[in-house]
């Protein structure tokens, strides 16, 4: 857009719509159907091999429990889940009201 062109309020706060896509552009391609579907399936596929790995090395941890197989992945999906529950706990701590700004 040309600058004699654009609105007053677009002027000011130096806003530029030219890179917004419009609302009837084609879909994304995690908007199509069978995207998401594929990216978990790849995700899987992921884990899997990380834990299939684990047959084809010798493990040395500073434990034993450290040396069975698929423990890292375990241990990684356990501490994802304890994060998850800590946001949650701290989120509540940390909230304001809807109007803490007006």
């Amino acid at each position: 857009m040309s600058e004699e062109k654009m609105p007053e309020e677009s002027k000011e706060s130096g806003l530029d719509d030219s890179n917004v896509p419009a609302a009837n552009d084609d879909p994304r391609w995690l908007d199509k159907p069978g995207s998401v579907d594929l990216l978990i399936k790849i995700l899987i596929a992921a884990c899997v091999a990380s834990v299939m790995a684990d047959f084809f090395y010798d493990k040395h941890g500073e434990f034993h429990f450290q040396e069975f197989t698929g423990f890292d992945a375990l241990y990684g999906f356990i501490a994802y889940v304890g994060l998850i529950h800590v946001a949650k706990g701290v989120r509540v701590l940390l909230m304001r009201s809807e109007d803490y700004y007006d």
